[in-house]
């Protein structure tokens, strides 16, 4: 048999309403028609779940009575063919007529159709969810929220088929409930909602299948975004020549270090100095100098806004950092209305993170509180809640509008943190998503080694080979950064907890110069 199954997923990812308008013609252009890509849906679902199966074991298929509900009469069809137990409970009649054909499909191999509620009554080793598909826009209710929930307190592993039934497929945000399911299998193009949002919550294992008309696809419609992997550190960084010196590498200048927050700007310093910034200084608040300065590579200068030094520094910087440990007294305030005047002055590129984009949020609109266009903003969702006038619970539901509503805001390139981080491009206007890291990532001192990281990074770029995009760069910084933390937390013993900020410098100069190994 034909396998349908990719070996690989594809960076590209659509929205799921450019895969509903242009599969049929893609498969029209390659020669098919959608009867033959439900077939093939269902045969890519199933090989995805063969992996997995003993050879006894007992399958329950959860049939809802749209095209999802199809793909699950197809692969029940060919379980059954290959000798497995299985069992079919449907949440009732299909609805098109490709899906009733698929159930037909399962009739003539013998097979019973039981009601959705009595899927429990009989032994299963596998579930597979195939009630909901990608149209899901309102929340989950009455008999299909009892059996998802039943579904998920059962504790047995599940297969989604194309979508965990239940989640947006856009936005990734459980509407009522979802489907936790061990292993999902998507068709056609990869859907965003599978990547940011709640997501890892529910997707797992994710497996994909073009059904063979990738090509024609993507000739129909651009990606709505990019799924940022590994291997780009390998191929996307430089390797160094070997005739180089510190001034070919950039200056940082970082901003922030205000009374009791000194640790922030000093990881920041040093995780840009890791990822091979040529130096890095730290203007901070008097009094925290020795504090920053134990990390000797540092140069750290206490300097008020109004200081003569403080002008010499901003003009000899490659690139800023404004917003680690900086707090709202008046030192902050009176630096960050320094950096926003210095910002129409000279074109600077310049990160804006912490107390930055909340002293932001505060002077919104205000004469002189404002920075020029083209900076990096690194909001994690409470941040980008005060920047919106919005709850975290919004930002939450959309992430990908949050991003875009900052990026247009902003008129600069957002990084929205969280699981499924999203990258904003302000320049091109497109987007980007990092699922790298780990949950033991969600501790404090994060945000300032990523903002070293971007800091950095972006010094770095008037050396040869360098990405010259501020967004390149930016998506770069981020998933070397989520790349770090996992290796740290592995390095660890796999640990979900007690994962410290700095545990992640060690990691940093290696995956800077994975282009080596």
């Amino acid at each position: 048999m034909h396998t349908w199954l990719n070996t690989s997923i594809p960076q590209q990812v659509y929205r799921p309403e450019q895969v509903r308008d242009f599969e049929a013609e893609a498969a029209q252009r390659s020669g098919v028609d959608l009867w033959t890509l439900m077939q093939r849906a269902g045969a890519a679902a199933w090989e995805a779940l063969a992996d997995a199966l003993p050879q006894s074991a007992a399958i329950t298929v959860l049939c809802g009575t749209g095209n999802n509900g199809g793909d699950g009469y197809v692969l029940a069809s060919l379980a059954k063919q290959a000798g497995f137990s299985v069992r079919v409970c449907a949440h009732g009649f299909p609805a098109s007529d490709d899906a009733r054909r698929a159930l037909q499909l399962w009739l003539d191999v013998e097979g019973d159709v039981e009601p959705l509620q009595d899927w429990q009554e009989g032994e299963s080793d596998w579930l597979v969810d195939a009630l909901l598909g990608t149209g899901l826009q309102r929340d989950v209710s009455g008999e299909l929220f009892e059996c998802i929930a039943s579904v998920n307190d059962s504790g047995l592993p599940v297969l989604a088929i194309d979508v965990p039934s239940g989640l947006h497929a856009d936005t990734g945000n459980a509407l009522g409930i979802a489907v936790q399911a061990r292993k999902t299998v998507t068709f056609v193009g990869v859907k965003r909602g599978l990547l940011t949002g709640d997501a890892a919550n529910y997707v797992g294992e994710l497996a994909f299948s073009d059904l063979g008309i990738q090509r024609e696809f993507r000739l129909l419609t651009e990606p709505a975004a990019w799924w940022l992997q590994p291997v780009q550190l390998q191929h996307d960084l430089p390797r160094r020549l070997p005739v180089c010196q510190k001034g070919d590498f950039g200056h940082v200048v970082i901003i922030g270090g205000s009374r009791g927050m000194a640790g922030a700007v000093r990881m920041a310093a040093t995780a840009a100095l890791r990822v091979g910034a040529g130096k890095v200084t730290v203007i901070c608040a008097v009094g925290n100098e020795s504090i920053i300065g134990q990390q000797p590579e540092i140069m750290v200068i206490a300097a008020d806004a109004n200081e003569t030094l403080a002008e010499r520094l901003l003009e000899q910087a490659s690139v800023i950092a404004i917003g680690p440990g900086l707090g709202q007294s008046d030192w902050g305030r009176a630096w960050w209305q320094k950096f926003c005047q210095r910002s129409y002055e000279r074109d600077l590129t310049a990160v804006v993170d912490a107390d930055g984009l909340n002293l932001l949020a505060q002077y919104a609109g205000e004469k002189g509180m404002q920075p020029a266009e083209g900076m990096i903003y690194t909001p994690h969702p409470g941040e980008a809640a005060r920047l919106l006038r919005a709850q975290v619970t919004e930002i939450q539901k959309n992430r990908w509008l949050a991003a875009d509503t900052l990026r247009e805001q902003l008129q600069g390139t957002v990084v929205l943190k969280g699981a499924g981080t999203v990258v904003a491009d302000g320049d091109e206007q497109t987007f980007a998503v990092c699922t790298q890291g780990t949950p033991a990532m969600a501790t404090a001192g994060m945000g300032d080694i990523l903002t070293g990281v971007i800091a950095g990074l972006l010094a770095q770029r008037q050396s040869g080979g360098f990405p010259t995009s501020t967004a390149a760069i930016t998506r770069l910084a981020v998933l070397m950064h989520a790349c770090a933390g996992e290796q740290a937390a592995g390095r660890l013993g796999g640990i979900s907890r007690g994962l410290l900020a700095t545990d992640l410098l060690a990691e940093l100069p290696g995956l800077a110069s994975s282009q080596n190994g």
